[in-house]
């Protein structure tokens, strides 16, 4: 029998293994199946150490270090040449340093000497430097934010302090001792998310970063007091305080500062992985948004005829409103009305706090007041399954019928045929001590092109979708631009769903009232029918298995299913 000892040194290994690839798939999402052997079946472990919890957080460091890297054909392998880095030992000298921090440092700060501490022209940069130094041991990991003086034309540098354990091989530094540093000086273009860096550094206040990211987007200040619907005095007041809190004396040096660090303007934004829309895509009704009785916002889309037939569509479990190429005029030529809406802490809809497929419902209810709709049909693909059978529930007699497209139910039969995908979400399902930190990683690099090499890989085991996506690559933009926009804002929302459906395991369809009708890919394996028809028991009116096509059943089918809702 194991002792205590030996089961707490048994999940103190299984943990390391967890976060060690979940640095791997930080530096290359293309290492996701990494992750299917390294958690564990059964869940375990079940809480996280503060540790652990540090431990996890230095891949989102990999991974926004690395979020400007993949792409062109070697992807993810060239070390970065636009961020200057500078190793320093625990005594704060220089023990390497890449050509962009020599360009850095000559550009007004001083001069780099291997084995010696840096040199400063201005003698308060040292002085910052070692208070830094000092910070950043008292605060044992995290990121420290360093302001270097130059030249009062020039304005002030800044750069980021960090363990050097905290800095990936992939950005081309060489081997340090454990309790070294590194000076990161971020490249101009970047757009960071550091706000917590920014908070422990200077201590803005949230109202003050309002007013920051207002001047950095070259709002004057009355513009931004009108926008923020404030004073003049009470802008001017809270840039005296930016201004004291930084160190700076002008609010040119404030811009350069932000510019820099494209912090501020991210924390209170937050602009996710740039996804333009391609020529067919261009049709898209634009995003609108309503308040919720508790002030949260819900985003939508509103497509086709206002007048006509309504549909209330349920994105995927990495999706956004972003409905097919081609929906706005075909929905407006069949005389239907697609409203499709971001669940919360999807795309631009804010977070819930208390994220259940109910409370998606008690969402969707509001909207569907809101525009007065009835008389509702029902379309729902993948992971927007339960809270669609929720919405249903809750809509009662104003629901028409429920049409499910590839769905994923929220509990799964032992033995049922599945692919690495499937199992990829079982396993993350059971353990949601990582969701968050796996989530924020993908958002972090989700480009393009990484979608792409993601998704073609989740496909490997499916000839029928491989196929399909071959003749038509045109989607493939598509598909990345509905990730891109479903972790635009954050990462909350899936990472919210995929605990929602661990939790969620006991709902039952005992009072769906309305016909419910079955879509499904016959070759299948990342949704498996047999989970699905196990969870809904005897509520399908007709289950259609389609051939020559899996887990890609909606895109394929997509015209045929909006004439059927039309007919």
């Amino acid at each position: 029998m194991a002792t205590p000892a030996c089961m707490d040194a048994d999940r103190d290994a299984k943990a390391a293994l967890v976060i060690e690839t979940m640095y791997r798939v930080a530096a290359d999402l293309e290492a996701w199946e990494q992750l299917i052997d390294a958690l564990s079946a059964d869940g375990e472990p079940d809480g996280v150490s503060e540790q652990m919890a540090r431990d996890l957080a230095h891949s989102e460091d990999i991974a926004r270090l690395l979020s400007r890297s993949d792409e062109g054909p070697a992807a993810g392998r060239q070390p970065r040449r636009d961020l200057g880095w500078i190793l320093l030992s625990a005594r704060g000298r220089v023990i390497a340093a890449n050509p962009a921090a020599h360009t850095m440092m000559k550009d007004g700060l001083g001069r780099l000497e291997d084995g010696a501490e840096p040199v400063f022209t201005d003698p308060a940069n040292r002085e910052a430097l070692s208070r830094a130094l000092d910070q950043a041991r008292g605060l044992a990991g995290g990121r420290i934010i360093l302001k270097l003086e130059r030249d009062a034309e020039e304005g002030p540098r800044f750069a980021y302090l960090i363990p050097s354990r905290d800095l990936p091989s992939a950005v081309g530094a060489a081997e340090a001792p454990q309790d070294a540093f590194a000076v990161v000086f971020p490249a101009i273009e970047e757009t960071g998310r550091l706000w917590a860096a920014m908070r422990e550094s200077f201590g803005l206040t949230a109202a003050e970063v309002r007013l920051a990211m207002k001047l950095r987007d070259g709002r004057a200040l009355r513009e931004a007091a009108e926008e923020l619907e404030v004073s003049v005095n009470t802008v001017r007041n809270q840039l005296r305080a930016i201004f004291d809190k930084m160190g700076l004396n002008r609010q040119s040096d404030l811009i350069r500062a932000l510019t820099e660090l494209s912090s501020v303007a991210s924390a209170m934004d937050a602009d996710g992985p740039d996804c333009e829309l391609e020529p067919p895509l261009l049709d898209t009704p634009p995003i609108r948004s309503i308040t919720l009785a508790d002030g949260r916002r819900l985003a939508y889309r509103d497509y086709g005829d206002p007048a006509g037939r309504a549909i209330l569509s349920f994105h995927e479990g990495m999706g956004s409103s972003l409905l097919p190429p081609g929906t706005q005029k075909l929905a407006r030529d069949l005389g239907l009305r697609i409203v499709c809406a971001e669940r919360p802490g999807f795309g631009q809809s804010d977070p819930r706090p208390d994220y259940s497929f109910d409370g998606v419902a008690q969402d969707m209810v509001e909207l569907c007041d809101h525009l007065g709709l009835e008389d509702i049909r029902i379309g729902a693909l993948l992971s927007g399954t339960p809270s669609a059978l929720q919405t249903a529930i809750r809509l009662g007699s104003r629901v028409v019928e429920v049409h499910l497209y590839s769905g994923r139910p929220t509990r799964r039969l032992e033995g049922a045929p599945r692919g690495p995908l499937a199992l990829f979400r079982a396993r993350i399902e059971n353990n949601p001590w990582v969701v968050e930190t796996l989530f924020a990683v993908m958002r972090l690099r989700a480009s393009p092109a990484q979608v792409e090499k993601v998704l073609r890989r989740s496909i490997a085991h499916s000839p029928s979708d491989q196929a399909f996506i071959e003749a038509h690559p045109e989607l493939m933009a598509f598909i990345a631009a509905y990730v891109g926009e479903a972790l635009a804002r954050t990462s909350r929302g899936p990472a919210d769903e995929v605990r929602a459906f661990r939790r969620g395991q006991n709902l039952t369809m005992a009072e769906l009232r309305v016909p419910l009708v079955v879509w499904h890919g016959e070759d299948d394996v990342m949704a498996p029918l047999p989970d699905l028809l196990a969870f809904l028991g005897d509520t399908p009116r007709e289950v259609r298995l389609k051939p020559g096509i899996g887990h890609l059943l909606a895109l394929k089918h997509w015209e045929e299913i909006l004439r059927e809702a039309a007919a």
